[in-house]
């Protein structure tokens, strides 16, 4: 049971984390403070699942679990975390993310462009700020932004094991 608890985890993790993104997006939260802090957000959920993760495997042990295996487990879970989690922010990037990013840009882009220049007390032309507008379009890559993501959950997950171990871990008697 102790090998499949990780992945078990990270399905439910996963699950919970795709399930929160489509709620922000589908109910128009995108562009709140929780839409704009819900990465952020998904990552901080990380650390109580891998604390609870290593509390169980280490009391399915009777209570002797290695820093070295604590680190393990907790690094198979956000290994299978991180997989899931790209897939699925390919996939929503590409279907429904990346029209909506760029409406926002085609909308709210120009008028931005305008107070940004304003408050630089710049003068912009408008083939200058449809310029911008185009570029920053051309510029949407699901591949980019899973990056982007995929490299915060590791480092985050990596940060996460590695503090969950040395507070659950429990010398064996070899």
């Amino acid at each position: 049971m102790i090998k499949t608890k990780p992945v078990a985890f990270a399905l439910i993790y996963s699950i919970l984390v795709i399930a929160f993104k489509l709620f922000v997006f589908y109910s128009g939260l995108q562009m709140t403070k929780l839409g704009m802090y819900s990465h952020i957000l998904s990552l901080l959920i990380i650390l109580p699942f891998v604390f609870v993760l290593i509390f169980l495997l280490r009391k399915e042990k009777g209570g002797d679990l290695s820093g070295k295996d604590a680190v393990k487990y907790a690094l198979i879970f956000v290994s299978v975390s991180a997989i899931i989690l790209s897939v699925f922010n390919y996939v929503f990037f590409e279907n429904e993310l990346k029209a909506y990013i760029a409406n926002y840009i085609q909308t709210q882009g120009p008028k931005s462009i305008l107070e940004e220049a304003a408050k630089k007390g710049q003068k912009i032309s408008q083939e200058e700020i449809d310029k911008m507008i185009k570029g920053g379009i051309e510029d949407l890559s699901a591949f980019k932004d899973t990056t982007s993501k995929l490299f915060s959950v590791f480092i985050f997950g990596v940060f996460s094991s590695f503090v969950s171990s040395i507070f659950l871990k429990r010398n064996t008697n070899e």
